[in-house]
């Protein structure tokens, strides 16, 4: 999935995620389908040129994966209700996915979205 959203190619997502999957977004945003998630996944490339997932640690128990990951870009379109900056910047987030036959049905990710902002918007905490 990382390399299907670093090169754009959303079928990976389309074909990795069931039709009815679920986002609960804390610190983010929620999605209650899977186009609800592609949609914000194109959000993402559309404020942010070079946007890319890298993924610093993942984990699995069979029905559950943990995954510990970093977005990263550069802010030249309107994101989060902030204009383009040209800044870089970085998220940290951790997502839990649950899969059902092989496709993820339901996430919960707890993302840094205020270090975002705040990197958005060049403010000092």
């Amino acid at each position: 999935m990382e390399d299907g959203f670093n090169k754009q190619d959303l079928s990976v997502v389309e074909a990795s995620f069931t039709q009815d999957y679920v986002r609960h977004g804390y610190g983010g945003p929620s999605a209650h389908s899977l186009a609800e998630h592609i949609e914000s996944l194109k959000a993402y490339h559309s404020a942010l040129s070079n946007a890319r997932f890298e993924i610093q640690q993942m984990v699995s128990d069979g029905d559950s994966v943990a995954v510990r990951y970093i977005l990263r870009g550069t802010h030249t379109g309107t994101f989060m209700g902030v204009a383009a900056s040209g800044n870089e910047v970085e998220r940290h987030a951790v997502a839990i996915f649950s899969i059902e036959d092989g496709k993820v049905v339901e996430g919960h990710i707890v993302s840094d979205s205020g270090g975002l902002l705040e990197q958005l918007t060049n403010e000092p905490k």
